[in-house]
């Protein structure tokens, strides 16, 4: 009989604003809503020591504290970099316009379908879980959850934590973890045939050579537009400052964790962070990155910098405060938008424990043309997909129940934006997870958690339930 096992979201940031080609949304990784965050244990050591060559240290500039330059990169595979971007070091070929072929992030066993990839268990014994799709959606019983005598799974979230790292065409899981007794950081679950094997030991992502402690906090995407899954990794400052740097690992990986080659640059906010959110890896277009300042629960600012084939720029736009963050191309003109709200977290000590009106449970959308919108009412995960079918991704934003329980709401893609969202019936009080195409129809199905320690899993069209099942339906 299966272990009981219970769902505990990590909250998501999808994504949606970055040039280049539409695509999927994505989501990036942060507490679940509803919970005051909670910051990742510092690594004791650096989780390997083969650095790829071309590091070099880049100029540093800190981000500005605002910008008004559009949303991430337009510029194709092998075109210049993005305004405001300066080339990174660790540069190597330039991009070329063949590309290999790759396998789809969210499919880890390679059958076409979308698979769900999420956290299972309470706070303290969390285990990553992955639910294969299939021609009639997700099959629990087909599922499998990885035992923590092998890898105990922390803060992973389903934005920017799969990617065909590897590039055999089959998505592969990029977790925040560790083995008992190892240290924590960043590793990576293979996919194959049959899904990620549950019980073989993951591989630790290999670093550059480092010293001193830092978070390791890690997210995938494909930073310079040539196809290959990179990962983004917030790593201890080269020159003994505070202020992390962010390192950028280049794809292909090999089944070793090694990196094809890397680059350093300084920290985007000009001080310490270590959460970030990519959006989706869709093979067309570089992937823009957005670069949290550094927080104690409460919301604050990210910063979103555009990518091209030099990667991620060293300065970007800064959005309005929000933990919950989206990628999508929400109007359907083939730029990437970008959805940045509040996630419901707070900061617990005295005199703290508010967000200003501009910032409390307000969603803001900021548009590929330079156009922004704001929303009022919710707080809580934001998770995109084209829900009905229409060419344009769809919001789904809702379920922090610290302050107040607030339902989700789905906010539809239009010509002229998202439009003011709407219930999912018979889901109350439900939190957006994740979405994907489950059962290949062509569009994406919005997956919500809901009960006693968000203990089931529904699968919503984004106007019904279609249907729900425990989390100890899935093997363990």
């Amino acid at each position: 009989m299966p272990r009981k096992a219970m769902i505990l979201l990590v909250a998501a940031l999808v994504v949606a604003g970055c040039g280049g080609d539409p695509g999927a949304g994505g989501s990036a990784a942060s507490p679940r809503p509803g919970t005051t965050a909670s910051h990742p244990s510092p690594g004791d050591e650096p989780l390997g020591s083969s650095a790829p060559s071309g590091s070099s240290a880049p100029s540093g500039s800190s981000a500005p504290s605002g910008s008004s330059e559009p949303l991430g990169s337009s510029a194709p595979t092998g075109s210049s970099a993005p305004p405001g971007s300066a080339t990174p070091a660790g540069s190597g070929a330039t991009p070329g316009s063949t590309r290999p072929a790759r396998g789809k992030a969210d499919d880890v066993n390679g059958d076409g379908y979308a698979d769900l990839v999420a956290e299972f268990g309470p706070a303290d014994r969390r285990r990553l879980g992955v639910v294969h799709g299939s021609p009639k959606g997700l099959v629990p019983s087909k599922g499998a959850v990885v035992p923590p005598d092998t890898f105990t799974s922390w803060l992973i979230g389903s934005g920017g934590s799969r990617a065909d790292l590897d590039g055999d065409g089959f998505g592969d899981v990029l977790g925040y973890g560790g083995p008992p007794g190892r240290p924590q950081g960043p590793h990576v679950l293979w996919g194959g045939p049959d899904g990620i094997a549950a019980t073989a030991s993951p591989t630790p992502v290999r670093l550059p050579a480092i010293s001193g402690s830092a978070s390791y906090r890690a997210v995938a995407g494909d930073f310079d537009g040539d196809g290959a899954a990179d990962v983004a990794v917030a790593t201890p400052p080269r020159s003994g400052g505070l202020a992390a740097d962010l390192t950028v690992l280049y794809g292909p990986f090999t089944r070793d964790g090694a990196a094809t080659r890397s680059g350093v640059q300084p920290s985007p906010t000009g001080e310490d962070f270590w959460r970030m959110a990519a959006d989706e890896i869709d093979g067309r277009r570089a992937t823009a990155l957005i670069v949290y300042q550094g927080d104690d629960g409460e919301q604050v600012s990210g910063l979103l910098l555009a990518a091209g084939p030099g990667g991620p720029a060293r300065t970007g736009r800064k959005l309005n405060p929000g933990m919950a963050a989206a990628f999508g191309d929400f109007d359907g003109d083939g730029a990437r938008d970008v959805a940045v709200g509040d996630d419901g977290s707070r900061n617990n000590e005295p005199g703290y424990e508010t967000e200003p009106p501009s910032v409390d449970r307000t969603l803001t959308v900021y548009y590929g043309d330079g156009r922004q919108a704001a929303f009022k009412g919710t707080s809580g995960a934001a998770v995109a997909g084209d829900f009905d079918g229409d060419g344009r991704d769809d919001l789904a934003f809702g379920g922090a129940a610290q302050v107040a329980a607030t339902a989700p709401k789905v906010f539809w893609g239009a010509a002229g934006g998202l439009r003011a969202g709407t219930s999912v019936a018979g889901v109350g009080e439900g939190v957006p997870l994740a979405a994907g195409d489950f059962d290949g129809d062509g569009d994406d199905e919005l997956v919500l958690v809901m009960g006693k320690e968000d203990s089931v899993v529904v699968v919503t069209d984004g106007r019904k339930a279609l249907t729900r099942f425990e989390t100890n339906d899935v093997p363990s």
